[in-house]
Formats: C-alpha cells, structure tokens, sequence
C-alpha cells in the first residue's frame, strides 16, 4: 500500500509541476534574459526608473490603507454579529457578506456610476446646491482604497468570525466575577486572544489588495494612478517596448517577493494560535449585551449595507435603464433597450456567457477531482506531500497579473508539440491552477474527519483501495468536495485579472467583456450586463448555501 501511495503522490507532483513549478521557473529565467542571453539588465532598468518607486508606492499605500480601515470594518462587525445581544444576526451575517458575492471590477464600476464627474449622487449634490463642481470625483487613490475596504473587509470578517465563535469565554467569565467591566475585558482578555487571528485575516487581506486587479483598473486609468499590478499589464500590452514580456516578468518579481513575505507572516500568525484559548463547536460563549447601544448599532449596520451595497446596486441598475450615461434618471431617459441588445444583439456577448459557464464548470470540476487526489494523498506520511502544499499555494498566494503573465512565457511556444497560447485551454489551465487551492483545502478538511481504522476495516474486509475510497471516504467528504466546488465556480464565472491577458479572438469571457464595454464608453451597456452577471452570481450563492445545507444536514 505504502508503493501505491508513493505512486499517486508522484503522480500529483507530476500535474503541479506542469501547472505550477514549470511556469514559474520560466517566468524567473525569462526576467533574467536580455537580448537572448542571461542578465540581470531588466531589473537594472526597472531599478533605476523612478515610475517603479512611485508604482511601488502606490501600491503599498493603498494596500496598507485597505487593509487598516478592512481590518477595523470586519472585525467589529464579526464581533457585533457573534459576541452581542445584537437583534437579527443571522440576518446581518448575510447582508454583510453581499460584497463577497460581487465581483470587485463590477464593484468598483458600480460607484463609478454613482461618483464620477456626472455619476448620480454628484449630479444629486450639484442640484440641490447649486455647486458647479461634484461633491466627489471616485477615480485615484482615495476612491481606490475606499472600494478595496468596501470589497475587501468579508475576508477579516471571516477570519474573526471564526475565531469569535471557537474562542471559549471562560477568561472572560472569570475577569468578569472579578470586578472587570465589559470594556476592559474585551480589552484585555477578547482582544488578545483573538488578535492572532485577525491579524492573519488582515495579511491575508494585504495579499488580496496588493494582488487586486480590476478596482485600481477602473478607477486608476482615468487618473492616470497605476499599482504593480496595473502597471505589469501596461507593460505587458506595450508591444512597441522591447522584451516588454521579460520586462513585465522582472517587475512581477517585486510583487512575488512582497507576496512571500505576507504568506511566510501570515503561516507563522496562524502556527502561534495554538497558545490562544479555543475550544471546539461545544466551547461556551458569553453574549455581551448592548444595551442602549442594540438600536444604535443596529441602525448603523443598516447605514453601512444601505451605503456600500444597496447604493452602488442601484446606481448599476439606475445607468443600465438609462438611455445615455450622464442624462438625469427621469421616465421619458428610461429604457430596457441596453438589455436587449446585451442578451439579443451582441453575439459577443452570447459567447462570452456561454464561454464563462464552460471554463468556470470544467475548472471548478477539474479542481475538487485533482484536490481530491492531493489532499488524499498528502495525509499519508510520504516524502515530497509538503512540496504539493506548496506548490499547491503558491498561485493562489501571488497576484493573478503574475499567474497570467507565468502561463503567457510558459505556454507562448509549444511544449511536447502542444501549444496552449491563444486557444481557450490556457484559460482553463489558468484557472484550474489559480484556483486548485480551494480543491486541496476543503478536501483535507472534510479527509481530517475520517479516521483511518474506517479504510482499514474495509481493507480486512478484502476491498481494494479504490473500493475503499469510493465507498468509504467519498460519502463522508462529499459535502467538503461539493464546497470546493463552489468556492472555484464562483469566481472562475466573473474572473477578470488571468482572463483579459489570456483570451484569443472567440475565447472572451464575460468579466472580460464588461471591463471592456466599460473602458470603451459603453456605459450603459456595460451597466446591463453588470446588473445580469451579478444577479446570476447571487443566485448561484444563494443555491450554493442551499444545496451545502442538503448536504451537510444544516
């Protein structure tokens, strides 16, 4: 048995190096070639061009900033919604994960149609006032950071939560028989245990903000205020630069190098929780009450959900009826004419929907199969399990831009007589790579519930190993295979960052095509199609939590 797991593992090292070693090791050789030969002249050039330190700053600017006012936002809100008398909770958990379940890009172009020069609530203010200049203009920095908190802050709020809801309450107990108010003991006792765990929530929050995409995309161009991440696309479309590709790869090492440092902090914050004080589902939790401040926070919840969600939702909806973008909402300036033709008279359109369903299917499939296999595999104690975690992480962990840029260089040539460039398995490849970790994850979750003796049992009994996975591992973790299956789907439907560098003439992929429609002035247009996506996107969560409740018996 030991020889067939040794099988299957280099099995597996055999996919992730072709998925994730390979592209990798060309991107690093790639940055060090100039002129066909090896040199470190790119990152001299890239060192000595003020524009990089200026990026850099950027980025780390709107990053840190994100990640404060994100941390703030979710780990109060985790705490309101899991360790107070707050009234509805269950019903606030749901209304405060909405912005997990839109696509920041469509976000961001969202509150573009309510603060730009002529978006709503600027024309608004100029009306009531009189003012001749907007109350906000949403593109540069600020706007930035404001969208990346408002789309950013689930991911603490996640983290806390859990954290919140495992934490045993007996310190707190014990302070508060003690004499201890409800501040100092959230202060002095809540706080510090749970600190380890927001804080990892808050670096993996960094991660995100500094890998993101599409929001310094939307609001950054019109600025002319670009990220690393914006800035290597820029560099990768600027075909009249010489070796603009090893240039982008060279500058993409600066975004590895900040990314593995974040996940190194972030491992060892979580490997320190062990000296927290957490139960299981069974620990004791003390519910602080509010008292006159029930209401106050209550009415200040609605205000932050009817800001940052309801608000830019309906400004979609509102500019998707309008007839032309910047004309006054009023009925003879509506129409349902930009849903038609989005759905009737743009086959692009129709291609990329139908596109987007395939690819997110197909990889969303792919990655429970293949998470499946490494995650069964890395529970035995073989040489080599922990270099498949870390290959396994390793896409997810770096910015999308570098992943698309990594399977441009990697896949631009034919390899073994297959060539992926410019057709539409690229794209999956990419996918099922970024998104394996969701696999991996949720597959050694639900395999860390079945305990050995069960497989042992069916093997005395003469079943094989194949039967004994299929008829005793795959029932119990069927629910976690199921979650990993959504966790990919989800995103891979709307991705943006790994599609706009990869698609081909035919391969559009709908995230691709509303950015698009958008950057091109189509406002409306992009509006309705926005409206649509997110509409299917809620409904796919919606069915999601409805069919992991069947399966779980939740």
């Amino acid at each position: 048995m030991r020889g067939g797991v040794r099988v299957v593992v280099a099995a597996a090292a055999a996919v992730l190096l072709l998925l994730v070693l390979y592209p990798s090791i060309v991107l690093v050789a790639q940055s060090f070639v100039v002129g066909g030969r090896p040199s470190a002249g790119h990152y001299l050039r890239i060192a000595r061009d003020s524009v990089t330190y200026r990026v850099l700053a950027n980025s780390l600017i709107v990053s840190t900033c994100a990640t404060a006012g994100g941390t703030a936002l979710g780990a109060v809100f985790a705490w309101l919604t899991s360790r107070t008398d707050l009234p509805g909770r269950r019903a606030w958990r749901t209304l405060l994960l909405l912005p997990y379940m839109i696509p920041p890009f469509i976000g961001a172009i969202a509150w573009v149609y309510l603060l730009s020069p002529v978006g709503f609530v600027n024309q608004a203010w100029m009306a009531l006032t009189g003012a001749s200049d907007p109350l906000f203009v949403i593109y540069g920095q600020t706007g930035i950071i404001l969208v990346l908190i408002l789309y950013g802050y689930p991911i603490v709020y996640l983290a806390a939560l859990g954290v919140f809801e495992r934490m045993d309450s007996a310190l707190e107990e014990a302070a508060r028989m003690a004499g201890a108010g409800p501040a100092r003991v959230l202060r002095e006792i809540t706080l510090p245990l749970v600190l380890p765990g927001i804080l990892a929530g808050a670096l993996l929050l960094l991660l995100s903000s500094l890998a993101n995409f599409g929001i310094p995309a939307v609001l950054g161009f019109p600025a002319r205020y670009f990220v690393l991440t914006t800035r290597i696309y820029g560099t990768i479309l600027n075909f009249d630069l010489k070796d603009n590709l090893r240039i982008a790869a060279a500058l993409a090492m600066w975004l590895v190098a900040i990314a593995a440092v974040l996940l190194v902090l972030q491992r060892r914050l979580i490997s320190r929780r062990r000296f927290t004080v957490v139960g299981g589902q069974a620990a004791q939790r003390s519910i602080v009450a509010l008292g006159r401040w029930r209401y106050p926070a209550v009415g200040a919840l609605a205000v932050f959900v009817a800001v940052s969600v309801v608000l830019p939702l309906a400004g979609v909806v509102l500019t998707s009826l309008i007839r032309a973008y910047g004309l006054p909402p009023v009925r003879e300036n509506l129409t349902l004419q930009h849903y038609a033709t989005a759905l009737f008279g743009i086959p692009k359109v129709h291609r990329a929907l139908i596109n987007s369903l395939l690819l997110a299917s197909a990889a969303a499939t792919l990655v429970v199969f293949l998470g499946a296999g490494i995650g069964y595999v890395s529970r035995a104690r073989v040489r080599g399990t922990g270099l498949l975690d870390l290959l396994v992480t390793i896409p997810y962990a770096i910015p999308g831009t570098v992943v698309a840029l990594a399977m441009i260089l990697a896949w631009s040539r034919p390899v073994l007589g297959i060539r992926l460039y410019d057709t539409v398995w690229i794209i999956l490849l990419a996918y099922v790579t970024r998104f394996l970790a969701f696999g991996v994850r949720t597959a050694a979750a639900g395999l860390a519930q079945v305990h050995g003796s069960l497989e042992e049992a069916a093997r005395i009994s003469g079943a094989r190993p194949l039967d004994a996975f299929r008829d005793i591992v795959l029932p119990i973790i069927r629910p976690s295979l199921v979650a990993g299956w959504i966790l990919a789907f989800i995103p891979a439907v709307a991705e943006l960052t790994l599609s706009i560098l990869l698609i081909s003439a035919g391969h559009e992929t709908i995230g691709v095509v509303i950015f698009g429609l958008h950057d091109e002035g189509k406002i409306a247009l992009s509006a309705a199609l926005a409206v649509l996506v997110t509409t299917v996107l809620v409904v796919i969560n919606l069915l999601a939590r409805r069919v992991w409740q069947a399966e779980t018996g939740a």
